[in-house]
């Protein structure tokens, strides 16, 4: 899911901040236009749940007569630090409005990942800061920082097993046994 949640995030970003969007996974990434978001992470911050690690998950499919049990999965926070870099003092203030209005449309991601859907929060942690002066290299940077909360991960240690093998029914003091 960590992957799916992190593309899904990548397309919004794309849709409705910058269709240059990038996601880096180090501190050195080559810029070929302005403007540009980049997505440096996620960095993972697994999220301890004691009172569900010992269970197990269980679900019922009564149409099939079968159960799948399953280890819980474990949780994390993906941690994303967003650079956005443009050529002009007022892209870069247009590009910061995008930024605050992205995720009062958007709270959910929706990711999917062997065959489960699943909608994660996410928030800014640190909206990213306007910075009118340019830098160095003649051009305008803010920086921001956001989470995508509890995004699990499946073990795949699965069990399969039939809830009912074989019925047995009395017709006529007579029993008749089928095997399921």
């Amino acid at each position: 899911m960590i992957e799916a949640t992190t593309r899904e995030l990548i397309k919004l970003f794309r849709q409705h901040i910058d269709p240059n969007t990038q996601l880096s996974a180090g501190s050195i990434v080559e810029i070929s236009q302005l403007p540009v978001v980049v997505l440096n992470g996620p960095l993972l911050a697994e999220k301890k749940r004691l009172m569900r690690d010992p269970e197990r998950i269980t679900a019922i499919d009564e149409e099939t007569g079968e159960a799948v049990s399953e280890v819980p999965p474990r949780w994390y926070d993906l941690r994303f630090d967003v650079n956005i870099t443009c050529a002009s003092n007022l892209e870069i203030v247009r590009m910061a409005e995008k930024c605050s209005r992205v995720n009062q449309g958007h709270p959910l991601l929706t990711a999917i990942s062997d065959e489960r859907e699943r909608q994660y929060l996410w928030r800014w942690n640190r909206v990213p800061d306007v910075v009118t002066v340019p830098n160095v290299s003649q051009v305008y940077q803010m920086r921001g920082e956001l989470i995508v909360y509890d995004v699990e991960v499946y073990s795949g240690i699965r069990e399969v097993y039939r809830l009912i093998e074989k019925v047995i029914v009395n017709i006529n003091r007579e029993k008749i046994e089928v095997q399921l």
